[in-house]
C-alpha cells in the first residue's frame, strides 16, 4: 500500500475550504429536513430538484462552452502517478458535514451563516 504524502501548504488551504463547505452543507441539509419534519416536505422536493436542474444545466453550459471556443488542439495527457492524499484532506468534507450538523441542530447555524457572508 503506498504511502500518504505529507500535509503541504495548498493541502491545509484545501481542507479549511472543504470544512467550510461542510458546515454549509450540513446546515443547508439540516434545513432541508426541518422542512420535511415539518410537513412541506413539497417545498423540500422542490427545492432539491431545482438545485439538480442548475446543476445539470452548468454541467452542460460547460460542456456547451468548451466546445463551441475551443483552444485548438490539445496534448495528449500523460500524468504521473500520484500518492494517494493526505488523510486529513481527505476527512475535511465530511468532518465540516458533520459540525455544520451539530452547529444547525444547536441553533448556532445562523450565527455561523451571518459570519460568512
Amino acid at each position: 500500500m503506498n504511502e500518504r504524502r505529507k500535509m503541504g501548504a495548498g493541502d491545509w488551504i484545501n481542507a479549511a475550504i472543504n470544512v467550510l463547505i461542510g458546515i454549509l452543507l450540513g446546515s443547508a441539509i439540516y434545513g432541508l429536513v426541518q422542512l420535511v419534519i415539518s410537513g412541506f416536505w413539497l417545498m423540500a422536493l422542490i427545492l432539491v430538484l431545482l438545485g439538480g436542474g442548475l446543476f445539470l444545466f452548468m454541467l452542460l453550459f460547460d460542456k456547451l462552452f468548451d466546445r463551441l471556443f475551443s483552444i485548438g488542439i490539445r496534448p495528449a495527457r500523460n500524468p504521473q502517478p500520484q500518492p494517494p492524499k493526505p488523510l486529513l484532506r481527505v476527512l475535511s468534507l465530511p468532518l465540516g458535514f458533520m459540525i455544520g450538523v451539530v452547529l444547525a441542530v444547536l441553533g448556532l447555524d445562523r450565527t455561523i451563516l451571518g459570519f460568512v457572508t
